[in-house]
């Protein structure tokens, strides 16, 4: 008996396969929301006397390392905290491709001060296994940290392009990751949802919300 219904399949099944794939190449060196308690407890501070020590040199250097694997792999990856690749201590690095060295390392970051302006924007995670969420956050924050060389140093970026934006927005998610807070956990769960197409992110916008 030949039957007149067929299944209707996912729009966006090839997408999500690309995704997944994107995740093994990954799975390696990056910690999954479940795999490790430390993703959800804050990190340690890092010794200040200690930042140009061989061992945090090392550390460092693997950091960086691995944001440049990721993105070769995926061709994504604004920003990795240490605690996402096993190391539970309070630096990160932001991917800047305008810097000459290409990274920002920011280590024992304390936010000062925030914007009143909020703004919506969809985050995805390292860590969230692919999900993403609407996060609301502040449009800026003045953030005061130490630099790889063991100085002071003062985050007071109030750019109002979308450059200026998503550094704001990379800086608080990476923050948050040292404060054992993923991103999916700021959102109810019926707001999480995965990448289905190719040009989601092209037609992503930030959104003004009321505070």
């Amino acid at each position: 008996m030949n039957a007149s219904w067929k299944p209707k399949l996912p729009p966006g099944r090839i997408f999500k396969k690309q995704s997944l794939q994107d995740l093994i190449k990954t799975a390696g060196f990056i910690y999954q929301v479940g795999e490790s308690n430390a993703l959800r407890q804050p990190s340690k501070t890092v010794s200040v006397t200690g930042i140009e020590s061989p061992e945090m040199r090392a550390k460092i250097a693997y950091l960086k390392g691995c944001m440049k694997k990721y993105r070769a792999a995926t061709g994504k990856g604004r920003g990795i905290a240490a605690v996402q690749v096993g190391i539970p201590e309070r630096f990160s690095v932001i991917f800047m491709p305008e810097r000459k060295e290409k990274f920002l390392v920011i280590i024992n970051p304390v936010i000062v001060k925030k914007a009143k302006k909020m703004l919506r924007y969809p985050e995805m995670c390292m860590s969230g296994n692919g999900l993403i969420a609407y996060v609301t956050r502040p449009a800026w924050v003045e953030v005061v940290y130490v630099t790889e060389k063991g100085k002071k140093a003062y985050w007071d970026l109030k750019d109002e392009t979308i450059q200026g934006k998503m550094y704001n927005r990379v800086l608080q998610h990476e923050i948050d990751h040292l404060n054992g807070v993923i991103n999916i956990d700021t959102v109810q769960s019926k707001e999480l949802f995965f990448e289905s197409e190719k040009v989601f992110y092209e037609k992503a916008t930030f959104q003004e919300v009321s505070s």
